[in-house]
């Protein structure tokens, strides 16, 4: 296989939609609020929280595919807007992108108010039914409590006047804007978060398993267990990943690249052991890969192991007698 097959390949793999059950849960609510939002002009808003590759940007992409801007003689018709919220952001920078993304010609002119009024004007005009806003930890990255609710008041007053259904997506510390503000935490009481381990019935290195397998439903490869028997393997995929979505997939994407590049015919516990010595921790190899025989089965979190704890917001909660 040339190079060029294996870009596209390990192209159409990182388009794929990560299918656990919050995403489907994100999309399903996104399908209501703007069904509901048609039949009856009620506008129901949405808090998305997760780490960094739990599917955020993949929801926007969904939706925007889903709902396509499409053109009449006189204007453009946005379903829906998708707004990236600018690093350091503020009033004025969210307004400006809101209006580029409108097709405004000078997004970047006049006052924070003028801006607005113009943000306002034009959702109404193209017809936007829902707005989503990708990123918007960055709100909460500017400025202290002070800044933090002045920026809230501004959006709670473009909620209500645009009068459409609202979605943030972030990182989980977006939560802390929100507790700042408590007419704009109001607005956004229904919260969905991107992570493993939310569920009643399936152990958290079961749920890693079935997102495994139903990754590698796309692939072009078979996955195979090898050695270890598939339940197995879901425990050393929870250790592999700490539970967390985005390593899942950037395991079995790298993975996907070896077998390409070496024209193997699977992906088994071989070719995983490899991708997490090359994608997650260049020092795990031996007793410290977790897929490598004479791994001990636990947990690497500790001084200089990818997932030390403390260097990262672990928002998601999991029952340590299930994956004992």
């Amino acid at each position: 296989m040339n190079f060029k097959e294996i870009f596209d390949a390990l192209q159409r793999f990182d388009e794929e939609y990560i299918p656990f059950p919050p995403f489907v849960a994100a999309v399903d609510t996104v399908k209501a609020n703007i069904a509901l939002f048609r039949e009856t002009g009620i506008a129901h808003h949405l808090l998305v929280l997760g780490e960094s590759g739990t599917g955020k940007s993949s929801l926007c992409r969904w939706v925007e595919q889903q709902y396509p801007r499409f053109a009449l003689l006189d204007r453009d018709i946005l379903p829906v807007l998708i707004v990236p919220v600018p690093p350091a952001a503020t009033i004025a920078s969210m307004a400006s992108a809101m209006l580029e993304k409108l097709g405004d010609p000078v997004s970047a002119t006049g006052t924070a108010s003028a801006k607005t009024s113009r943000v306002i004007t034009l959702c109404r005009a193209c017809r936007v039914e829902m707005i989503l806003f990708d990123e918007a930890q960055h709100i909460h990255d500017r400025g202290q409590a002070t800044t933090h609710y002045m920026v809230g008041d501004w959006l709670k007053s473009l909620i209500d006047q645009t009068s459409v259904p609202t979605v943030f997506l972030g990182l989980p510390r977006l939560e802390q804007l929100l507790q700042v503000n408590e007419q704009l935490r109001r607005r956004f009481s229904r919260r969905i978060r991107l992570a493993l381990g939310q569920s009643d019935k399936d152990s958290i290195h079961s749920e890693c398993l079935q997102l495994f397998r139903s990754l590698g439903s796309c692939l072009p490869i078979p996955l195979l267990c090898g050695r270890y028997g598939w339940d197995e393997l879901g425990m050393r995929l929870y250790y592999a990943s700490d539970g967390r979505v985005a390593y899942i997939k950037k395991l079995l994407a790298s993975a996907l690249r070896l077998a390409l590049e070496t024209e193997t015919g699977e992906i088994g516990p071989p070719l995983l052991e490899q991708a997490f010595t090359d994608e997650i921790w260049w020092e795990g190899v031996g007793k410290l890969n977790p897929f490598n025989p004479a791994f001990e089965f636990r947990r690497l979190d500790r001084g200089n192991e990818p997932f030390e704890c403390g260097s990262f917001n672990n928002i998601r909660k999991y029952r340590k007698e299930s994956i004992c």
